[in-house]
């Protein structure tokens, strides 16, 4: 994606990681979303003669932070993340709404827990060019969610909801390449569903050149992922079917849907 002066672009890390980096290519410099390694991230600074700006974390795991002393070694730089987070290398604590700059543009701090306690969003409250940006860790995936391993199924759902209130244009660039995987099992809860089915077979082309299914919109994740779709009533209907049950209620679907999610 480009902006004003301004471009992210990915590094494909460990097995299926996407480190996003926030450039601004006038000035030489970048800020680096979620290293989970720091080899990686190096050799592209190294390689493209951008200086190293910061550090955003959106949660603990160490996928997403294994990098950060290998970079630090390399640059001294602030670490911006979670307040709560157990992770020792931050020194830039964020909680809700905080507001900060880079490269010029205010982002704002939407804490988002479930898949862990401390997980934090990035959310550009500026455009770059048409869309805002939303950096969603493992929160938001292409078609899917995070699984909870510290949180719970009502934390989850509460931060998809925030996420659901975003402008329609915003990107949202996650931590994983999981879409496909995801688009299937959201094929399995709405077969009908012609803006999913048209987006597997985007998605599936995309995958099939190497190339990542992300960044995605928010108005075609509002469309065809069941994890915001828990008022549709196809996506209520399967739930139904599935477990048995006869409770429409958001939280109930979305929790059985996570469960269902998680055996699929």
């Amino acid at each position: 994606m480009k902006g004003i002066g301004l471009e992210i672009e990915v590094i494909k890390s460990l097995t299926d990681n996407y480190i996003w980096i926030l450039i601004n290519y006038n000035k030489s410099s970048a800020f680096v979303v979620d290293p989970g390694e720091a080899s990686a991230v190096l050799s592209w600074l190294k390689k493209r003669k951008i200086n190293l700006l910061g550090i955003l974390i959106t949660h603990h795991h160490p996928d997403h932070t294994m990098g950060v002393e290998g970079l630090l070694n390399c640059y001294d730089v602030p670490v911006y993340g979670p307040h709560n987070s157990p992770a020792n290398c931050i020194t830039e604590k964020l909680q809700e709404n905080d507001d900060l700059i880079f490269h010029g543009k205010k982002f704002r701090v939407i804490e988002v827990p479930g898949h862990t306690h401390d997980h934090i969003a990035y959310f550009s409250s500026q455009t770059f060019g048409a869309n805002h940006i939303l950096f969603a860790g493992d929160t938001l995936f292409g078609g899917g969610c995070g699984r909870l391993f510290e949180g719970t199924a009502q934390q989850m759902h509460g931060s998809l909801e925030k996420i659901k209130e975003l402008p329609q244009n915003t990107l949202i660039y996650s931590g994983h390449e999981y879409t496909i995987a995801n688009l299937n099992f959201a094929i399995s809860i709405e077969p009908n569903n012609d803006a999913l089915k048209q987006r597997y077979l985007n998605d599936l082309q995309k995958r099939n050149m190497n190339q990542p299914t992300l960044p995605s919109l928010l108005s075609l994740e509002l469309a065809t992922n069941p994890f915001l779709r828990v008022k549709n009533n196809s996506v209520i209907s399967a739930v139904h079917e599935k477990f048995n049950i006869n409770d429409d209620s958001e939280y109930v679907i979305f929790e059985a849907l996570r469960k269902w999610k998680d055996i699929f």
